[in-house]
């Protein structure tokens, strides 16, 4: 028990910490790493081969920017997936065709609208672009602590991209036995691919 604990104030810490270095990014630094993560994902055969792509859409706190990939998708005809977070802790997904749909919703975060929601199951393949506070170059994750993506990555099996910059990639804490690494971690200076079990 003391140990459960110890690790969620160790997490808290680095939420807190990753959080602190991301909202203190200049608009001018967020622009050129934005950029620089999304030329990074327009050549990445995961993202350039998908069909279906399920990706969270950035609302705050200096995220890094999914916007300019979700328009870039659309124009290209790829089916495109967003989140809804739901009040039991679970995530669904709505077909997006415009980001004309969206509005603030729980936590503020952007997602559809009541009357644009068009509910599907996302193919089991589908890659999810996934949100995060902190990432180890291994893939594994703090996210803000609610565990909606947590729980949504247990049960899918799709390849997994994580999005952060730099200032968020941290080898300083230990994941749980339950956290769903992603496969890749894409940031303004590389992409981090995590190496399958031996």
């Amino acid at each position: 028990m003391i140990q459960v604990e110890a690790r969620f104030v160790e997490k808290a810490k680095i939420r807190a910490s990753a959080l602190k270095a991301r909202r203190g990014l200049t608009p001018d630094e967020v622009r050129r790493k934005n950029a620089a993560i999304f030329a990074a994902l327009q050549t990445l055969p995961l993202v350039v081969s998908a069909q279906t792509i399920l990706c969270y859409v950035s609302s705050k706190d200096n995220e890094v920017d999914t916007q300019r990939l979700l328009t870039w998708l659309l124009e290209l005809d790829r089916s495109v997936l967003v989140p809804i977070a739901l009040a039991n802790r679970a995530l669904e997904w709505s077909r997006l065709l415009s980001l004309e749909d969206l509005t603030r919703g729980r936590f503020d975060i952007l997602e559809p609208r009541p009357d644009r929601r068009r509910i599907e199951v996302p193919p089991p393949d589908a890659v999810v672009i996934v949100p995060g506070v902190a990432f180890r170059p291994d893939g594994y994750r703090i996210g803000y602590g609610a565990g909606y993506f947590d729980r949504f990555l247990s049960n899918h099996r799709g390849p997994r991209i994580g999005l952060a910059f730099d200032v968020q990639v941290t080898e300083s804490f230990q994941p749980d036995a339950d956290d769903i690494p992603v496969d890749f971690v894409v940031t303004e200076s590389r992409v981090f691919q995590r190496r399958p079990p031996e």
